[in-house]
């Protein structure tokens, strides 16, 4: 990463850092971009010139997070399944998801419809782009490879969920680590095994 790339990369970094702390302060409706610019010290044009909405700033990590997904099929091993990619991938963030701090972030979402309705918005966004690689790289026809996206990518939401659900709960810590996880593996063997089975 050359110098102008990294110093984008502080300054979105920065932007949304300064959000999420007045995010959780004063919740999501009650903050405005410009409280946030001046927070960051950067201008509120600046602002939008990294995030196209506020609701962009909350949900900062969506391109890494995508990037970090696509990236995770196109190098799984030789033979290696996608759902089994996807699989420990997800299980690779539990930690996280059940850290003490995570619960700031899930409070924040549960309490703006804002940020609701562009959830929504971005795992239809996820959705589609993973039906796009899983076509290129399964060489899946259209209606497959959006079935098998929807699906692959309805686990990984209701994972999110659950785990917003641990934190708004107090749970966190190996025990919310483990029932996240026993939790998930329940879901993949249904992925696994079919609907044929309920």
């Amino acid at each position: 990463m050359g110098l102008r790339e990294a110093k984008k990369l502080q300054t979105r970094e920065s932007i949304a850092g300064a959000a999420m702390g007045l995010f959780v302060q004063r919740g999501f409706e009650h903050v405005t971009v410009g409280e946030i610019a001046r927070e960051a010290g950067v201008s509120e044009k600046t602002v939008f010139n990294y995030f196209p909405t506020k609701e962009d700033i909350f949900f900062d990590e969506v391109p890494e997070q995508l990037e970090e997904l696509v990236q995770a099929i196109r190098n799984r091993a030789p033979g290696e399944r996608v759902i089994d990619v996807l699989h420990a991938l997800q299980v690779m963030k539990i930690p996280r998801l059940t850290s003490p701090g995570f619960v700031h972030f899930a409070r924040t979402l549960h309490e703006s419809p804002a940020l609701r309705a562009k959830e929504l918005e971005v795992m239809a966004y996820f959705t589609d782009e993973l039906a796009g690689v899983l076509r290129s790289e399964l060489k899946l026809r259209a209606v497959e490879a959006q079935t098998a996206a929807n699906l692959l990518f309805t686990v990984q939401w209701q994972h999110f969920r659950d785990a917003r659900v641990q934190a708004l709960a107090g749970r966190s810590g190996p025990a919310a680590a483990r029932r996240l996880r026993a939790d998930l593996e329940r879901a993949y063997r249904l992925l696994e095994h079919g609907l044929g089975q309920l």
